[in-house]
Formats: structure tokens, sequence, C-alpha cells
């Protein structure tokens, strides 16, 4: 289920602006979720609440979801059916109902019972027997990839019971393919991204790369392509950040409920990655209180958000729950905590001696005041807090506070 999240928060900076090239980069600084993701979200809670899967708890759950979320480009119609106290169906074909439909295909037993739940999904605002179809054909093409069929099964399956054409190719729906929010127009493409792809990034690239609807696209393309393939983890944790913490929460009971969890979401290795070779040095340069490397972001995170270099926008945390998971983890939180000692440890009360030595504008002994906020505030009464009390005796950061806040 997370790669229709991860398609449609690569693809939401090209749904208006979009693109036919292939090497489109694949996260910006305004990559978001959208209703796409909220709706997604929406489904799986009610999967994961209702054991009687009742088209009134799915309304509760889209309704109650979505108005928390009232700016991420709901369509007209469905934001009257959001805020209406009855809401009726209004017999849509649109794309509205594959959108959100991936989490039936990673929770059903069966394949009846993913056409039977992925109708009831649809039917409760696209009653149009296109609008259920579409929606059929993504969640079925989920289970039968996640049961190990081979490409050309799926699309003999969804050929046969759903009559779309899939013998086609992205090359040749990519010069004449415009905007199209219908399923008619926009499923099969989707699919046919999918049966292109080569893997999980190669599908997202084709499925935006044709122009239209480009992150509902991506978001049914990738929901398949995960099933089939994984996703690339780095893509993954970038995403999985982009989601409130709420968000995240759906996501975790879903995944947590039909045992499909996500390592490490957060990416947490990129640190380990970087850290690994240099660690050893940063520890020998605390020690001699002299800092000469650069890698104040990996060994001293932040919050995303603060600096404008490339490093604050790959090793920024996205918030207080990253925070938390980096000090869970054992080996990041135990060099944290123990590099901070070293500097305690070395009884000296200005840090940027040993921070700044050779600049004048104390950059990094900002980064590191604000590191020590957010830790602190991710976890109370550690050793983040008695570094604040020794080095800042103005207390914490607060541009740091007023991002978390």
């Amino acid at each position: 289920m997370l790669g229709a999240i991860v398609g449609d928060i690569v693809d939401s900076v090209y749904e208006f602006n979009n693109t036919k090239d292939y090497n489109f980069h694949m996260v910006t600084p305004r990559s978001r979720f959208t209703d796409d993701t909220v709706m997604t979200l929406a489904v799986a809670e009610w999967l994961t609440e209702d054991k009687t899967h009742s088209e009134s708890y799915l309304i509760k759950c889209m309704q109650e979801l979505g108005r928390k979320y009232p700016n991420v480009g709901y369509g007209g119609t469905f934001r009257r059916w959001l805020y209406r106290k009855n809401p009726k169906t209004y017999n849509s074909w649109g794309n509205g109902s594959a959108m959100r439909v991936s989490p039936v295909g990673y929770f059903a037993h069966n394949l009846g019972e993913t056409m039977e739940l992925a109708k009831t999904s649809a039917e409760v605002t696209h009653h149009h027997p296109e609008g259920i179809k579409g929606a059929q054909a993504i969640a079925s093409a989920i289970y039968l990839a996640r049961q190990g069929k081979a490409k050309k099964d799926i699309q003999q399956y969804v050929s046969d019971t759903f009559d779309y054409d899939l013998n086609r190719t992205i090359d040749l729906i990519r010069p004449a393919y415009t905007f199209d929010v219908s399923c008619m127009g926009s499923v099969p493409e989707a699919i046919i991204a999918f049966l292109d792809g080569n893997d999980f990034e190669d599908t997202i690239r084709k499925a935006v790369s044709i122009g239209g609807d480009s992150d509902t696209i991506g978001a049914m393309a990738g929901s398949i392509a995960q099933a089939m393939y994984g996703m690339p983890k780095p893509l993954a944790g970038y995403c999985y950040e982009c989601l409130t913490p709420e968000l995240r929460s759906i996501l975790y009971e879903f995944e947590d409920m039909t045992d499909h969890h996500t390592d490490d979401p957060f990416n947490l290795e990129r640190f380990l990655t970087m850290q690994t070779p240099v660690y050893k040095t940063v520890l020998e340069e605390m020690r001699n209180g002299y800092k000469r490397g650069h890698y104040m972001w990996y060994i001293f995170p932040q919050l995303r958000g603060l600096g404008h270099s490339a490093n604050s926008y790959i090793y920024g945390l996205a918030d207080i729950e990253e925070a938390k998971a980096y000090l869970h983890n054992p080996l990041l939180g135990r060099r944290l905590r123990e590099t901070i000692k070293v500097l305690i440890d070395r009884n000296m009360e200005d840090i940027s001696k040993v921070l700044d030595r050779d600049r004048t504008d104390n950059i990094n002994t900002l980064k590191f005041r604000s590191c020590l906020t957010l830790f602190d505030e991710a976890s109370p009464n550690d050793i983040f807090n008695e570094a604040l009390q020794k080095f800042f005796s103005s207390g914490k950061d607060d541009l740091t506070l007023q991002t978390l806040s």
C-alpha cells in the first residue's frame, strides 16, 4: 500500500505541470501527499477497524480523515460529498475509486474477496459500472502480484475480466495522451506502466512520463509495482517522512494487521552509510577539540527545513517521530549520545572553539544547539538537556521549537 502513497507523492509535482520526460526529478521540496494518499489511508483504516466492512463505517472513515486534511486537492463533487451529513453516491466513473483501493489488494485473502471489497470501497461515491470496474482492476492486479503471478497472467486476467486494452506500450501512449480523470482513460494506462516497468522506480517514471493525472496514475501504478518488486528504501523513506504522525499511524496499523511491514520506514540507513567510514575520526576530532570534517547534518541531525544545503535536505529529520526513531536505533542513538558526552567531558563552556574554530559565523554551533533542542524534545531528561545547560545559557533553539510546534 505504501507504493500508492509513494506514487502519489512523487507525482504530485507533475499533476498540473505535466512532463513527458522520463528523467524527471523523483522528489523535490514541493513533493507532497494529496487526496490520493488521504483516501487510501481512509480505506486502510476501514479495513483495519471494521470487521464487517460496512459502507457506513467506510463513509465515516473517509469523512473524518478527509475533513482533517481539507486542502489536499479534492474534486468539487467529492468535496461536497465529504461534508454532507448523509452523503449519497453520485454515480461517478472517475478514477478516485481506483486511486484509493490499494489497501483492498493487500488485505484480501482471495480473488473473490478482493473483487467484493473493491466494489464496496468504490460504491460509496463511484456507483457507475466503470468506477467500480476501475477499482476492481487495480485491486485484483495487486492481489495477483502478491500471489507471485507473472505479468502476462495479470495482463490476461485484467484484459479478460474488465475488457481493458492492455496491448499497448507507454512509448505509444505518451505522445498523444492528455489529462483524463476517468477510470476508462487512466486505469489501463496505469496498469500498462506497471506491465512495461522493470522495477518500482521504472514503473513510476513511466507512469509520470505520459502526463495526464500524474499523481493518481502514479498511485495506481505504484500500488501494483510494490506488490511485484518492493520499493527502493530511500524513496520509501522520504515519502514516509512526508506523512503526518497520524497518517503514519494508520499505515503502521494496517501493515501490522496484514503483516506487510516496511523495514526501516524512515530510511535511517542513510545515516549509518555516512557515519560508518568517518565515526572514529569524528570522535577523535571531538576529543582533540578541533572539528575539521564536514559531517554536522548526519552526525548531529536537525530538522529538515532549517538549512538550504543538499545535506540538510537529505539528512534533515522530518519531525519528532523520526527523531525518536533515530534514538531508538541502537547504533545511531548510542553514537549520538557518545559524541555529545565526549564534548561534555572536555569541560569547556565555549563549544564554538571546538565546532567553529576556523569560522566566524558559528554555523556549526548553531546546528549543534538545534540538534540538542530536537533530541531533548524527543527524549527529555537525557544527555541532551545536560549539554544544553552546559553549552547554551540562553536555552533551547527557538527556531527548532517553532518548527516542531
